[in-house]
């Protein structure tokens, strides 16, 4: 990955937890890594511990950042989101799983998308 999209990722996520905030959501984590892969944002939003994945892009061509969520991704999420409520013993949370979709423009605020129960 090069620099340029690594930052735009970090970007993308720092806007997406400051939105979330925003909403009244608690961050648990960021970037948490297992053996099964990562899971941009873990938060907590009433009964539900929610796994947030963050798609970003920069400009406004091109193909809306939250339809890189492939069938293959959702998948993997699913899995992360089972093993990580096994591991931290938060069975007594509901899981969701939204997608926070973040556009960039250079002259104008970032568009922020957020699916609620994505999938």
């Amino acid at each position: 990955m090069t620099k340029a999209r690594q930052h735009t990722g970090l970007t993308g996520e720092q806007i997406a937890c400051d939105f979330l905030q925003e909403q009244g959501y608690s961050i648990i984590e960021r970037n948490h890594r297992s053996r099964l892969g990562e899971i941009d944002i873990v938060a907590k939003y009433r009964e539900y511990l929610v796994f947030c994945e963050v798609k970003t892009r920069r400009g406004s061509n091109g193909m809306h950042p939250s339809l890189s969520v492939t069938a293959k991704k959702i998948d993997k999420l699913r899995q992360l989101g089972e093993h990580y409520l096994s591991r931290k013993h938060l069975m007594h949370l509901q899981p969701r799983f939204d997608v926070i979709a973040v556009q960039l423009a250079v002259r104008t605020p970032p568009n922020i998308d957020h699916f609620i129960n994505a999938f």
